[in-house]
């Protein structure tokens, strides 16, 4: 009977160990707000990815109407988060790190209007040119 108690109680200590050292990180976040770089006015339905560089997991959020976002319940790590909407430039941080002792990072975006021409291409190019005289 003493066996038996001391093998559940070794197993009960075992169980608090691994649920000490479990990665999951449940008041860590990343949060702010994403702002046009130009008129410093919040900008609503940004593709916000966070992209974990040890594991390989990507979690997807949208900004909301006053242009905030909140990561939240982060596994312990390093992250890359890529801002994305059309019309914008991507912006992109690296090697954020969620520890388990920090409670969270504010991180506040501006995004720049990407230039028109620049994507634009000349679709006459195929056509011949001539000198007119």
């Amino acid at each position: 009977m003493k066996n038996i108690l001391i093998c559940f109680l070794l197993l009960g200590f075992s169980q608090f160990s691994f649920a000490t050292g479990t990665k999951e990180c449940t008041n860590c976040i990343f949060a702010g707000t994403v702002v046009d770089a130009a008129t410093k006015r919040p900008v609503s339905d940004v593709m916000v990815i966070a992209h974990g560089q040890e594991t390989g997991d990507e979690q997807k959020f949208t900004t909301d109407q006053h242009g905030q976002y909140k990561i939240a319940s982060l596994p312990s790590g390093t992250y890359t988060i890529r801002f994305e909407k059309n019309n914008y430039r991507p912006v992109e941080k690296r090697n954020l790190a969620v520890k388990k002792a920090s409670s969270g990072t504010k991180l506040n975006i501006e995004m720049v209007l990407s230039d028109e021409e620049e994507g634009e291409e000349d679709h006459h190019d195929w056509l011949p040119k001539y000198d007119i005289i």
